[in-house]
């Protein structure tokens, strides 16, 4: 497997990721929906995505729409264990596995949105 086929393979893993947590989700934090940038740490680099919160329901996308209300950094390990309801958004925040600029109250609100367990 070449350099490439790693990165396009991290690519579909982490769009994956967010579609299964993202998918039919017509939840979204209270008082106000919201853009989340997603900058994720995967073993082949850095990739970011944005999460848009509406009435309408919740979407994921490569570029941003609009200023994010908030920067989520984590990688993509925890960000797994998030969505697994392995790992909780606050305790990830409190032992610096999930780092968050901007509306950070409006972020945990939605973070704890992603957990789906099984």
């Amino acid at each position: 497997m070449v350099a490439a086929d790693l990165r396009n393979d991290a690519e579909r893993s982490l769009d994956q990721l967010f579609d299964w947590c993202c998918a039919g989700t017509e939840a979204r934090p209270p008082g106000r929906p919201g853009v989340f940038r997603f900058v994720v740490t995967t073993p082949t680099g850095t990739r970011t995505r944005y999460v848009t919160s509406t009435d309408e329901g919740t979407s994921v996308l490569r570029s941003a729409p609009c200023p994010p209300n908030s920067t989520v950094q984590v990688s993509q390990e925890d960000l797994t264990r998030l969505v697994l309801g392995d790992l909780r958004g606050s305790m990830a925040f409190a032992t610096g596995a999930l780092q968050i600029e901007g509306d950070v109250f409006l972020a945990m609100t939605w973070i704890d949105q992603l957990r789906r367990g099984l």
